[in-house]
């Protein structure tokens, strides 16, 4: 018989044996639950039902962390940020077909959601799509905003696009036509927009902003010149006449729009060399010049340059000028050789 002191040691060992034993067996039932609920997770993914799978996933997550499964933790956690971001994907899509605003609010909050996902398990190809994607999703709400009117809502889209992405030009010269809206005859606050956007779309290289920004900022201060020389505001109209050539140097109707004021003031000589300059500048047909010459025929005139200004009135002889051109010709001038006649 064996000494009564040998039995505790052998007690342990079988003891230690069971425990291994038992803990195997946990850790084989654990894994077989990790794989049933990752299959059922790739199951609803490949439906398409990503809410459902996300959650799947996440409770394949845990019960990998918590018993060492690191091959599918590993899995999973490779696959979480790709659901999120077809997710994103896929609500994009619908409003890409619907034009809602609740289906682009939805992808607005799917492509966030997908931005955090990436960079919880630190997939940076994923993070910056969604970070790309979520200022243009702004940048469209406050399109859609604009449109109905919620020219306020449309403003802080804007300031929400621009808070992720300072280098959003088409953001800035949106901003600048909802300010138009909200205060139409603030002209230095639309237009501090449009200068915003022209910096930064020559920093970036963005030429379709560029060019739109620089031809709205210019066609607005001719159309506002206009009105204002209307209402006989000559100098503030010319002030802004002056500031067009910061946007397009060689904008004619600016020079033919001084000429026109020039000739309004009695300010001949203004008003001739105004109109030669338009000219120079212009490059459309004889027919469209016909306002030029004639604005050229009217300066002339006052200066008492009488040839040259039937000389111009010659060239005025066009479309609406044809008319009050071979009135002046005939009548005022008494230029030689005219024969009235239409164009």
């Amino acid at each position: 018989m064996k000494p009564m002191k040998t039995v505790p040691v052998y007690l342990l060992s079988f003891l230690l044996f069971l425990g291994v034993t038992q803990t195997s067996f946990a850790q084989d039932e654990a894994r077989t639950q990790a794989v049933e609920l990752f299959n059922e997770a790739q199951e609803l993914a490949g439906s398409n039902q990503f809410q459902s799978a996300i959650d799947k996933y996440r409770e394949t997550l845990q019960v990998s962390r918590s018993n060492n499964i690191t091959d599918i933790q590993e899995r999973v956690e490779d696959l979480l940020p790709r659901v999120y971001a077809t997710r994103a994907a896929s609500a994009f899509r619908d409003f890409q077909s619907q034009r809602t605003m609740s289906s682009l609010n939805t992808a607005i909050d799917y492509f966030k959601s997908s931005q955090e996902a990436a960079q919880e398990f630190n997939n940076q190809q994923i993070a910056q799509q969604a970070a790309n994607a979520v200022p243009q999703l702004y940048y469209q709400r406050s399109i859609m905003h604009f449109r109905q009117s919620n020219y306020s809502d449309a403003m802080s889209d804007l300031d929400s696009a621009l808070e992720l992405n300072a280098n959003y030009a088409v953001a800035y010269y949106q901003k600048g036509i909802v300010q138009k809206q909200i205060a139409p005859n603030d002209v230095d606050a639309f237009m501090y927009w449009y200068d915003m956007a022209i910096d930064v779309a020559e920093r970036v290289n963005d030429n379709r902003t560029l060019s739109n920004a620089k031809s709205s900022a210019r066609d607005e201060l001719i159309f506002r010149a206009v009105n204002l020389s209307e209402q006989r505001r000559f100098n503030d109209a010319v002030e802004l006449l002056n500031r067009v050539s910061d946007y397009d140097p060689a904008a004619y109707e600016t020079y033919y729009r001084l000429s026109e004021i020039g000739n309004l003031r009695g300010n001949w000589g203004n008003a001739e060399s105004s109109a030669r300059r338009a000219l120079e500048l212009h490059t459309g047909g004889v027919a469209d010049k016909a306002k030029i010459y004639f604005e050229l025929g009217t300066a002339l005139k006052g200066q008492g340059n009488f040839p040259a200004a039937c000389s111009a009135f010659e060239n005025a002889r066009y479309g609406s000028f044809t008319n009050p051109a071979n009135h002046e010709l005939q009548f005022e001038l008494r230029c030689e050789g005219h024969t009235a006649s239409n164009r």
